[in-house]
């Protein structure tokens, strides 16, 4: 940053020199001064309007990144959910067929036929 800034200076200044010396009238050089300030006023707002739309595109790819991230884990957390979920139901399924077929065999072990 520092190099490129003091690359501008050092042309600007050596413009300016240029210009205050040539053999030209006030009036032709203040002209050409104005000239040259509106190009070089275009040539960075040209500039930073290209900065400005590359941060833009830099921001919605890193966006788009992390929401694409985002959904992948969102519905991976999901699938581990269901798998848990359903573990857990099969497990408390046999628990009730266990307690079920304990309450039935003490059942049958206390009736006296």
């Amino acid at each position: 940053m520092r190099s490129t800034r003091d690359f501008l200076t050092g042309l600007l200044t050596g413009v300016a020199v240029g210009v205050l010396t040539a053999p030209r009238s006030g009036r032709e050089t203040r002209k050409m001064l104005s000239e040259e300030a509106d190009k070089r006023s275009k040539d960075l707002q040209d500039q930073w309007s290209k900065g400005v739309d590359q941060v833009k595109q830099g921001y919605d790819q890193a966006k788009a990144k992390v929401n694409d991230f985002a959904n992948k884990n969102l519905h991976k957390g999901d699938s581990d959910m269901d798998a848990t979920k359903s573990q857990y139901n099969q497990t408390v399924e046999h628990m009730a067929d266990n307690a079920h077929s304990g309450i039935e065999s003490t059942r049958d072990s206390i009736r006296v036929d």
